[in-house]
C-alpha cells in the first residue's frame, strides 16, 4: 500500500471513495465533484500534505484517505498550529480490516506533528473542524457519527480517548406545533422580526467555513425603542436534499444581551424563526449542542426540539 499526499488529479476518486464508502446518515451524498472539490479544497488553508491517500500500488484503486487540519486560534482569525485536527477519515469497504485505517491515522499524526501541533483531535469537535462544513454532520461537521462505524473502538486501538459528544437536535416543522403562552404572545405584539442576508461582525473562521452556504440573520426588535432583544442565525443545509428528501436549515449563534436575558426573548426568536422558515418550505431545523450547555438544550427543547442523533471527538495528546 502506498501512503502518498494530495495531487490535482484526485478529486475524482476522493469523490467516488465519499459516495461508496456508507458514511452515515450525517453525510450528503448526490452532489457533484465540483461541489467535493468546493468545500474539501477551497479554503485558504488548504494544505495538500494534510490529505493523506492509501492507493494500492497493484491495481492503482484508492483504498482510503485522511484529512488533517488544525483548529482556530481564540479569535478566529487564524489557524493554531498547535491543536490539530482529524477532519476526516474513510477506508473504501473493500480494504477495511486491514490495517490501513490505523496507518493513515499515524501519517495524519505525523503531518500534524510537523507543523507543530501538541494534540490531536478527531472530529474537530463544535465550531472547530477545518473542513466539509456543508457536505458532513448536517449543520456542522462536529465529529464522527456513531451510527455510521464503530469509531469508539476504533480510535481507541490507535490511542485516543473520548473527548466530546455533541447532540443533533431536530424538529420537524410540519408535524410538530409551537408551544402556546401568555409570554410568547406579548412578545409576538411588542416586537418586530428583523432579517437579513448580510453577514454582521463575523469571523473570519466562519467565512471560510459558512461563506459557500446560504445564510441569513434574524433579529428580534423591540417596538418603539428598535433595541435587540434577541439574535440569531440560519445557514442553508440544501446539499443534503438528496439524501433526506426534506428541505433543511442549520440555526445557531442564538443570543440575548444580559440585560435582556430570563424574559423568554429566546425561545420566542426561535419560535419566530421556525414559524417563518414553515412559510418558506422548509421541512427540517437542526441544531448542535455540547450536552453540558443545559441552558441552551433547555432552549431547544423548549422549542420542541429532540436529540436524534450525537457526534462524537476523541483526543490524543501528541
Amino acid at each position: 500500500m502506498l501512503y502518498r499526499p494530495f495531487h490535482n488529479a484526485d478529486p475524482p476518486k476522493l469523490h467516488q471513495l465519499w459516495h461508496v464508502c456508507a458514511l452515515g446518515p450525517n453525510a450528503a451524498e448526490g452532489f457533484s465533484c465540483d461541489i467535493f472539490e468546493l468545500f474539501a479544497c477551497s479554503q485558504p488553508y488548504w494544505d495538500p500534505h494534510g490529505l493523506i491517500l492509501a492507493q494500492d500500488e497493484e491495481s492503482g484503486r484508492i483504498a482510503g484517505f485522511v484529512h488533517a487540519g488544525f483548529a482556530p486560534n481564540s479569535d478566529q482569525t487564524g489557524l493554531d498550529f498547535s491543536k490539530g485536527t482529524i477532519c476526516g477519515l474513510m477506508v473504501h469497504p473493500g480494504f477495511r480490516r486491514r490495517g490501513i485505517g490505523k496507518e493513515l491515522v499515524a501519517k495524519a499524526e505525523d503531518y500534524l506533528r510537523s507543523k507543530g501541533a501538541r494534540s490531536v483531535v478527531a472530529g474537530g469537535g463544535l465550531e472547530e473542524n477545518a473542513f466539509y462544513t456543508g457536505i458532513y454532520g448536517g449543520l456542522d461537521p462536529s465529529g464522527f457519527c456513531l451510527s455510521a462505524a464503530a469509531w469508539p473502538q476504533f480510535f481507541q486501538s490507535c490511542g485516543y480517548a473520548a473527548d466530546n459528544e455533541i447532540l443533533i437536535l431536530r424538529r420537524d416543522l410540519i408535524r410538530t406545533k409551537d408551544p402556546v403562552n401568555a409570554k410568547l404572545l406579548r412578545h409576538r405584539r411588542h416586537s418586530n422580526l428583523v432579517i437579513t442576508d448580510r453577514p454582521t461582525r463575523e469571523s473570519w473562521w466562519w467565512f471560510v467555513r459558512f461563506g459557500h452556504l446560504d445564510s441569513l440573520r434574524f433579529e428580534l426588535h423591540e417596538k418603539g425603542t428598535e433595541k435587540i432583544v434577541a439574535s440569531g442565525q440560519i445557514i442553508g443545509m440544501d446539499l443534503f436534499i438528496p439524501k433526506w428528501g426534506v428541505r433543511s436549515v442549520g440555526i445557531r449563534e442564538i443570543f440575548v444581551p444580559e440585560s435582556q436575558r430570563r424574559h423568554g426573548y429566546a425561545q420566542a426568536l426561535l419560535l419566530e424563526i421556525c414559524r417563518r422558515l414553515k412559510g418558506e418550505s422548509v421541512e427540517l431545523v437542526e441544531a448542535h449542542v455540547l450536552p453540558n450547555d443545559q441552558p441552551v438544550l433547555d432552549l431547544f427543547y423548549s422549542g420542541n426540539f429532540e436529540v436524534t442523533d450525537r457526534l462524537l471527538t476523541f483526543r490524543k495528546t501528541l
